[in-house]
C-alpha cells in the first residue's frame, strides 16, 4: 500500500526548529525532514530581489548541510573564546542596513536560524562584525547568509570602478573628434542628439567588468586579484596581437529611434578570450556580475545618455530634464561603416568611475602591463 505524504505551508510560528528536524518512520526506515522538504517558507525570496535598507524580510530558513560548508571554510579563521565558536567578519558598514533591517528583525531572524549571536559594529571607523555560536558548523551558515545579504546589496549599488583597456591614440582621437563634428552638424536636430551624449576623446575604453567596491580593503582586494589575473590568465594566453580594429557603429536596445548607448564596434578573437576569462576569474569571486550571455560584448562607447544625466546632476539639475533616450537612426545610416582607426593595447586598468587622471583618461587603482 503506498504511502501519501500530504504538504502545507505552515506559518512562520509553525515552522519546526531547522536543527532538530522531524524523524519520518517508512518500512523501518528513517528519513530527516528538513524544512525545505516538508514545507515552503512563504517568506524565502527569489535570487533576483533585493534587500532594501530599513525594511524587514525575513531570511530564508538556515537549512543543515552536510556536504559543502566545512570543505569551503576550511581556511575560515574560527576560533575558539572559552566554549564559544568566534569569527570575525570584515564587510563594508553600507550594508549593515541589510543584514540588521528594520527594528532588527532581519538580524534576530538570522540569529535565531542559524543559533548564532551576531555583533554589528556601531563605528564607522570599525567594519569587523563578530559572529558566535556553539557550535562551527553554525557560525559558518550565518557567514554565509551574512554573505549572500551582502553580495545581493552590492548589486543594487551604483558602479565604482571597471576593468578597462584604454583605446586611446593620436589617430583615433582625431578620427572620433571628426565623427563628433560631423554628428552634431548633420544629425544635431535628431530627438535627444546632445553634445553631452559624448564620451571624452581620452576616455575612450572597452570595458570588460564592472564592480561595487565600499571601502579601501575591498580596493586592496581587488588590486590583488588583479595581480592574480596577471600570473594566472594574461601571462599563459601569450597574446601575440594587440593591435585591435575600431570600425562600424551599434546599438545598445532593439529601436533605433530610442537609443541609449551608441558604440563603435570591435572584433578581436584573442581579446575576446582575454575578456571573457577576467570576467569569470572576477565573478568566481563574487565582485563581478554575471554577464547577460558567455561573453563580454567588446565595445567602445561613444554616445551615452548616462553622461548627459551626470552632467545635468553634477551642474545642481539632478531630475530635472532627465534625458531618456536618443535617435540614431540617422547617425547609423550616415556612418555606419565609420573607421577610428587600430589601437595597440598596453595596458588593463582597475578603474575608477566619474574620475579624470593627470593624462585625461580615468584614475585607476591599479595597472597591470600587457
Amino acid at each position: 500500500m503506498p504511502i501519501i505524504i500530504t504538504k502545507r505551508v505552515l506559518s512562520v510560528y509553525e515552522v519546526m526548529d531547522v536543527l532538530r528536524p522531524k524523524i519520518l518512520n517508512i518500512d523501518g526506515r528513517q528519513y530527516r525532514l528538513n524544512t525545505a522538504d516538508c514545507c515552503l517558507n512563504e517568506y524565502d525570496e527569489p535570487e533576483t530581489q533585493m534587500y532594501n535598507i530599513g525594511t524587514s524580510e525575513r531570511l530564508p530558513s538556515y537549512v543543515e548541510r552536510d556536504d559543502i560548508d566545512e570543505e569551503k571554510s576550511d581556511d575560515l579563521n574560527i576560533y575558539m573564546e572559552g566554549d564559544r565558536c568566534v569569527l570575525k567578519l570584515e564587510a563594508p558598514n553600507i550594508f549593515y542596513g541589510l543584514i540588521i533591517g528594520r527594528n532588527r528583525e532581519n538580524l534576530k531572524n538570522l540569529e535565531y536560524q542559524t543559533r548564532t549571536r551576531i555583533k554589528i559594529p556601531n563605528t564607522r571607523e570599525n567594519n569587523i562584525i563578530t559572529i558566535k555560536g556553539e557550535q562551527r558548523a553554525h557560525v559558518i551558515a550565518a557567514k554565509s547568509k551574512i554573505d549572500a545579504i551582502i553580495k545581493r546589496g552590492r548589486f543594487k549599488q551604483s558602479m565604482t570602478h571597471f576593468v578597462s583597456l584604454p583605446m586611446v591614440n593620436s589617430i583615433v582621437i582625431d578620427n572620433y573628434l571628426a565623427f563628433k563634428k560631423m554628428v552634431l552638424d548633420e544629425c544635431g536636430q535628431c530627438h535627444g542628439v546632445n553634445e553631452l551624449l559624448f564620451q571624452d576623446q581620452f576616455k575612450l575604453h572597452l570595458t570588460i567588468t564592472c564592480f561595487v567596491l565600499c571601502n579601501g580593503a575591498e580596493i586592496k582586494r581587488a588590486i590583488k586579484l588583479m595581480e592574480q589575473c596577471e600570473n594566472t590568465i594574461i601571462r599563459p594566453m601569450n597574446l601575440k596581437s594587440l593591435d585591435v580594429l575600431v570600425s562600424g557603429l551599434d546599438y545598445m536596445n532593439d529601436d533605433p529611434s530610442e537609443v541609449n548607448v551608441l558604440y563603435a564596434k570591435v572584433e578581436s578573437p584573442e581579446i575576446q578570450m582575454l575578456a571573457d576569462k577576467i570576467q569569470t576569474f572576477f565573478q568566481d569571486c563574487d565582485l563581478a556580475l554575471q554577464p547577460r550571455n558567455n561573453h563580454v560584448k567588446l565595445h567602445i562607447t561613444l554616445m551615452n545618455s548616462g553622461f548627459y544625466d551626470y552632467q545635468v546632476s553634477v551642474n545642481g539639475n539632478s531630475g530635472k530634464n532627465t534625458h531618456l533616450t536618443f535617435d540614431a537612426r540617422k547617425i547609423i545610416e550616415k556612418f555606419n561603416d565609420y573607421t577610428f582607426g587600430t589601437v595597440q593595447l598596453s595596458d588593463i586598468h582597475l578603474t575608477q568611475r566619474h574620475t579624470t587622471d593627470s593624462n585625461g583618461y580615468y584614475k585607476s587603482s591599479f595597472v597591470l602591463k600587457l
